[in-house]
């Protein structure tokens, strides 16, 4: 919840002022292949800097996110959070795109991050930019909802080396070590970290333990060319929460090789993710195990067009190989896709951006996805653009290929001869993908020490993945035999806006406040899908600096949802609206101490003890398995040399 969520970025420009409020001048290389400022961006962008996440005390990317407007965060299990932007949030998310550096984190099997998986530590992080909106017409698959691209800094940024201890309440340790140099043509980076923690529902059990690594260097023989390779892994023993399914540990290792050239307008990027994981403790898929690699090319050209024009123009290959128990056996998938981008400067007030990419998939139809945003400039201080596009969710790995049995008892007074149930899942080649239309209208202005961003939108999702209904094929007491598939049905249709305001209130100080609102209703048939979305949120939040001082203060209030009971129902239950206060004081020494900081942080303040998504309520009821949320106070000890 930083104060950049809604537009601040630290001042370069005085060193009186600690904040400078409006930086639509900045360059973000999220929105759109071709970098440009935020204001020129064809669609709503925010951008949470390294500093923002440092004052904030956030140890989490989802805690990091929370004051963003539009982002909807549901914490499921104590170390593990689901991101969505502007509804749909569910556990699993597979709508909203992760990526790091522009490569992708999620896994190949259900298409979501397990956030502890990055192979990067917190105070590696530079920026994690937010694209809200549909933007496979950028991405490709998944990128429905939106983008959010963790950006990490440069060896140079570095130049030299940071440690940093963090330890808390419910057994939390955290440790990273960090160092980076630039030498001549050449610079390195690498970065370790380990983090622990313990369950808020019972501190005497593991909620999630990790070891991560990185390494990269970069040669740049001049200015326009620049090499970089890079890889990192990743040990993990992660809590997560599959729904009503149930929980399980992803435990495991994932891990990263990639190279990046780039000369003038060329660009080549190849990069190889590798996931070895175990799902302990899920007795849905029988603790099955997931192996997968990812291979990944990439080639582009920009170059420029006579009357004002700047196109791009690329392809990349992806090819999946994946092994698990739960497939009947091992499946490759070879994608393709091919993309042009072209902005136009129509006029020093007006300008557009085009996209278009054009993807391959092995059992879904080629799909073409387009996007335009026309902007206008009436004045230096206002900006308004005007967007459309559309963007796509393939099927899973799962939902084409899953062929799985579990057996389970049954105690029905209803059907006394039967004690058990064995339900077969197998997954479904002929899914279409789901696919999202989407409209924005959006303004920024600045008025003084007000800076002020609206936006406006609709969207419908159409052709919704889900799991069909059972089909009953025996009755040989004393075992029932079941068999599921998944099925394309139903559509949503969705409209509403942000609105968030920032205020200078002196060189030491500022202050944000932002509203979200979203309609949501599922087309046709009972609302069930869109009642998993907060119709309200509200966040607000103060931040000082003085000296050596930081204080940071924010608050936030989430409308109340409603989420499934148990399997093969439509019965619901709420989640009650809850309010949440975070926390953070720090303190930077000086003279013989420089490099020297210490710092305390509360998450949830004032210990509003809260479910976020539907805990257990019986073994009949399982809801979402949630996990209750309590306060945690940690302490922060870091030193840059």
């Amino acid at each position: 919840m930083s104060l950049l969520s809604t537009g601040f970025v630290p001042s370069a420009q005085s060193s009186d002022d600690v904040f400078q409020f409006f930086a639509e001048e900045a360059q973000v290389t999220s929105a759109s292949r071709i970098p440009m400022a935020r204001k020129e961006a064809p669609a709503t962008v925010y951008v949470v800097t390294s500093q923002d996440i440092k004052d904030s005390g956030a140890q989490t990317i989802w805690d990091a996110l929370r004051g963003v407007p539009g982002v909807d965060v549901m914490q499921t299990r104590t170390n593990q959070g689901e991101l969505s932007i502007r509804g749909l949030n569910k556990p699993l998310n597979n709508r909203t795109l992760i990526l790091v550096n522009g490569r992708t984190e999620l896994n190949t099997f259900f298409d979501f991050v397990t956030w502890e998986s990055i192979p990067f530590t917190m105070q590696e992080i530079d920026r994690i930019e937010v694209v809200e909106g549909p933007a496979s017409a950028v991405y490709g698959a998944n990128a429905v909802n939106g983008v959010i691209n963790i950006i990490t800094k440069t060896p140079e940024q570095f130049q030299g080396g940071q440690a940093s201890f963090v330890a808390g309440d419910y057994n939390t340790h955290i440790a990273d070590y960090d160092y980076g140099r630039k030498l001549d043509k050449w610079a390195y980076r690498f970065g370790i970290g380990y983090r622990a923690m313990d369950r808020f529902e019972n501190s005497d059990n593991l909620a999630s333990r990790s070891g991560k690594f990185n390494v990269s260097t970069e040669y740049a023989p001049d200015a326009d060319s620049k090499l970089s390779v890079s890889g990192g892994l990743t040990r993990l023993n992660t809590e997560v929460t599959s729904g009503s399914a149930g929980t399980f540990f992803n435990k495991g290792s994932e891990g990263f090789f990639e190279t990046v050239y780039r000369n003038r307008g060329t660009k080549y990027r190849a990069y190889w993710n590798r996931y070895r994981t175990k799902l302990k403790n899920f007795t849905a898929l029988n603790e099955g195990n997931l192996n997968s690699d990812i291979y990944y090319g990439e080639v582009e050209q920009s170059f420029s067009l006579p009357f004002g024009n700047e196109a791009l123009i690329g392809g990349d290959v992806q090819r999946n190989s994946s092994r698990s128990t739960v497939l009947s056996k091992a499946q490759i998938q070879q994608l393709w896709a091919l993309y042009l981008e072209d902005k136009w400067e129509i006029s020093d007030r007006w300008s557009m951006l085009a996209s278009g990419r054009l993807d391959g998939h092995p059992y879904t139809a080629r799909t073409f996805s387009p996007r335009a945003s026309l902007i206008f400039s009436p004045a230096q201080e206002h900006v308004f653009r005007l967007s459309a596009g559309t963007a796509f969710r393939n099927p899973t790995l799962l939902e084409n290929n899953i062929n799985t049995v579990l057996e389970t008892p049954l105690n029905d007074p209803l059907l006394p001869f039967f004690t058990s149930v064995r339900t077969t899942t197998l997954g479904n080649r002929n899914l279409v993908s789901e696919r999202i239309k989407t409209a924005e209208l959006a303004h920024t202005g600045q008025f003084g020490r007000l800076t002020t961003r609206l936006a406006g939108f609709y969207y419908k999702l159409r052709k919704i993945i889900m799991s069909g209904p059972s089909e009953t094929t025996g009755l040989v007491p004393p075992t029932m035999t079941m068999l599921t598939s998944y099925i394309n049905s139903g559509s949503i249709e969705a409209w509403g806006g942000e609105f968030g305001l920032n205020m200078r209130l002196g060189s030491w100080a500022s202050s944000y406040a932002n509203y979200s609102y979203q309609r949501i209703k599922d087309l046709p048939g009972p609302r069930i899908t869109s009642r998993q979305s907060p119709l309200n949120k509200v966040n607000a939040g103060l931040r000082a600096k003085h000296g050596g001082w930081t204080g940071d203060l924010q608050a936030g209030w989430v409308d109340r949802t409603y989420w499934i009971i148990g399997l093969n129902t439509t019965d619901m239950l709420p989640v009650k609206a809850y309010y949440l206060v975070n926390a953070h004081v720090g303190y930077g020494f000086k003279g013989r101490l420089t490099g020297l900081e210490a710092g305390i942080s509360a998450f949830n303040l004032l210990n509003n003890s809260h479910y976020e998504v539907l805990p257990r309520i019986s073994a009949a009821q399982p809801g979402q398995l949630g996990e209750i949320m309590h306060s945690r106070w940690t302490g922060t000890v870091s030193y840059r040399f």
